[in-house]
């Protein structure tokens, strides 16, 4: 999107809900701007009925209501829906329509599971985590490695674990890296699950698994003595004004989670 938009249109006086990212909607500039940036999630919360409804009796504009249900009752693809909505507004130039007509083409010709994963990863940003959990685990009990390859399907259940431990959930998270890692073997994605089991383990029961998976003790060590020494240096700087009003049981899960990288 380039420039400054006016909001031509009037404002509904109910809004649109999209339930998947919790947003109303009021205007049509704000309908185009959630496409424009959510590709993966132009689906049926928002390629419905609904959503004419409230075009035509909300902001107006009966012809566009009329067009978008003939696209539902011919059962074309979600590019011939949103495409009459940005026509119909001006939101974009000619330049960026098209840019955008060739970004959903692309992603109306991946597989099913990128879409879905894509998906997952775009609510993982709103903070929709158990909703992309749910799309993950969809991926998950769909899998084909003859079709996908094991390193997409190591890809997800990273990005699992990163939507668990976004939840404080660490015990799930570490369930989701070890299966990763057993996939793919990333030394990366072994070293974030080392770093996740002084969070929720006791001291005998770290020890034990680190015995169990034959992990080389020093870089174990090493791991949680990194994680230790973050944790206090957040501790000493300004960033923990950000949890002023929380316990300090609420700061040290939420920090530990932020400096995990996942």
């Amino acid at each position: 999107m380039s420039g400054y938009y006016l909001c031509t249109v009037r404002h509904a006086a109910h809004p649109f809900y999209i339930e998947t990212i919790d947003l109303h909607l009021y205007t049509i500039e704000e309908l185009c701007y959630y496409l424009q940036q959510n590709v993966y999630l132009i689906d049926e919360t928002i390629v419905n009925e609904k959503l004419c409804s409230w075009l035509g009796e909300e902001l107006g504009l009966k012809r566009l209501q009329l067009r978008l249900t003939r696209v539902l009752e011919h059962e074309q693809d979600e590019l011939a829906f949103v495409l009459p909505i940005f026509e119909e507004s001006g939101y974009l130039s000619q330049q960026e329509l098209e840019y955008f007509r060739d970004q959903m083409l692309e992603v109306l010709q991946e597989p099913v599971q990128i879409r879905q994963k894509m998906k997952g990863d775009y609510l993982v940003m709103y903070g929709k985590y158990t909703s992309a959990i749910a799309e993950y685990r969809e991926i998950l009990r769909k899998q084909s490695f003859a079709r996908m390859g094991v390193q997409f399907y190591a890809v997800v259940l990273e990005n699992m674990a990163a939507a668990y431990a976004k939840m404080f959930r660490f015990e799930e998270a570490a369930e989701c890296l070890w299966e990763s890692y057993q996939t793919l073997r990333s030394k990366k994605v072994y070293e974030k699950y080392l770093r996740l089991l002084p969070l929720y383990m006791t001291e005998k029961e770290w020890q034990n698994r680190l015995a169990e998976i034959k992990a080389d003790r020093d870089e174990a060590n090493r791991l949680r003595a990194d994680n230790e020494a973050i944790f206090r240096e957040a501790q000493e700087s300004e960033l923990t004004q950000a949890w002023e009003g929380r316990s300090m049981d609420e700061q040290v899960e939420a920090l530990r989670a932020e400096y995990l990288g996942i």
